[in-house]
Parts: structure tokens; C-alpha cells; sequence
């Protein structure tokens, strides 16, 4: 066999070799794709999964955003209201005030009436009892007066007296 030969058969087994040798990498190669396939068909799989369960999500979580703001506008109009009702304290406080003090102003007039009446009324009192006291004093008197006219020396007192 003659070194061509030999060199053809070397070549061909050469190529042989390399033949099976790419068959087996592009086999390899294939499975290696298969599995990265598979792979991405499982995350595919579970990216659905996940993005069901995000949409699942999504809605209740939309409604509790929506609830929630909501609550911050009542929340927000529940502090606008006290804070009209403290205005409106505010403004009753400032009236009863002004009503209390005007009360008191009456009472301390009607009080101050009341004690010059009462002043009035003693003095009325006093001069009555002094009338009173005058008019006894002068019943008294012509009483007195009355009985010692018997006696002359008294008389001629009495008519000194009343000159």
C-alpha cells in the first residue's frame, strides 16, 4: 500500500473522526439547547404563574390604594370638621363671655340698685321710728302737760317753753 494510500486512508478516517467528532458536538449541542429550552419553558411557565398571581394582586392591592385614600379624604374631612367645631367652640366661648360679662355687669347694677334701696328703705325705717318717736314724745308731752296743769309754777314753765 502505497503511501497515498495510506494518506487517503488517514484522511478519510481523519474525517471520520471529525465527522463523528462535529456529529457528537452538534448532539451535544442540541441537548444542551434542548435543556435551555426546557429551562426557558419552565420559567416561562413560572413567569405566567407569577404574573397570574401578580395580577391576582394587583386588583385587591389596587382596591386597598383605593380604600386607603378614601379614608385619608375622610380622615382629611373629619379634621376639617374639628376643626370647624373647635371655630365654632371658639365662637360660643367668645359669646358666652360676652353674655357672662354683661350679666354680671346687670347684677352688680341691680345689686348696687338694690343696696341704695335698701339704704332708702333704712332711712324711710329711721325716719319713721323718729316720727314715731316724736309723736310718742309728743303724746307724752301733752299727757304730761295735761296733768300738771294743776300745779301753777309749771305753767308758766310750760308757757315760757313755748314762746
Amino acid at each position: 500500500m502505497d503511501v497515498m494510500e495510506w494518506s487517503a486512508a488517514i484522511a478519510a478516517a481523519a474525517f471520520v473522526v471529525l465527522a463523528a467528532g462535529m456529529l457528537l458536538g452538534i448532539k451535544a449541542a442540541l441537548d444542551r439547547l434542548k435543556a435551555v429550552q426546557a429551562s426557558a419553558e419552565t420559567m416561562m411557565a413560572h413567569m405566567q404563574v407569577t404574573a397570574a398571581r401578580l395580577t391576582a394582586l394587583a386588583d385587591p392591592a389596587e382596591q386597598t390604594i383605593l380604600t386607603a385614600q378614601q379614608q385619608l379624604q375622610s380622615v382629611n374631612r373629619l379634621f376639617e370638621a374639628a376643626g370647624q367645631i373647635g371655630e365654632s367652640i371658639e365662637h360660643t366661648t367668645t359669646a358666652v363671655n360676652r353674655v357672662s360679662s354683661v350679666l354680671s355687669q346687670s347684677a352688680i347694677t341691680h345689686a348696687e340698685r338694690a343696696a341704695e334701696q335698701r339704704q332708702i328703705g333704712e332711712a324711710f325705717e329711721w325716719a319713721e321710728l323718729g316720727m314715731a318717736a316724736w309723736q310718742l314724745w309728743q303724746t307724752n308731752r301733752k299727757r304730761h302737760n295735761g296733768t300738771e296743769s294743776d300745779h301753777p309754777g309749771e305753767e308758766r314753765h310750760k308757757n315760757e317753753g313755748s314762746e
